[in-house]
């Protein structure tokens, strides 16, 4: 400012400059922002998506062991039954071969 009180044109300009960083830098913080929100509501969205797939009702955390717990247990249960699938297939492979021999 000069003497007399009034604000000279460089200071103004200096003042106007600084606020247009500040505003710019704002604009830029804000975009960020934005993009962030946006990847989060997607994040959450997939989210919420797998646990609909996985039968358990978001914000019930222990459903989720529980269920997680059901799956093991089926998995265990399904590798039971492949076992004993691939043990008959063996028997009526031997079967077939034996067949198969006898015909011959």
């Amino acid at each position: 400012m000069s003497e007399s009180g009034s604000p000279d044109g460089a200071a103004v300009a200096q003042e106007l400059e600084a606020l247009e960083r500040a505003v710019g830098a704002l604009i830029e913080e804000l975009d960020a922002m934005r993009e962030r929100v946006a990847t989060a509501e997607d994040r959450r969205g997939k989210l919420e998506k797998t646990l609909a797939a996985s039968g358990v009702k978001p914000g019930q955390p222990a459903n989720l062991e529980e269920r997680l717990g059901e799956l093991s247990e089926e998995n265990n249960h399904l590798r039971e039954v492949i076992r004993e699938a691939r043990e008959r297939a063996g028997r009526i492979r031997g079967r077939l071969i034996v067949m198969e021999d006898e015909a011959s």
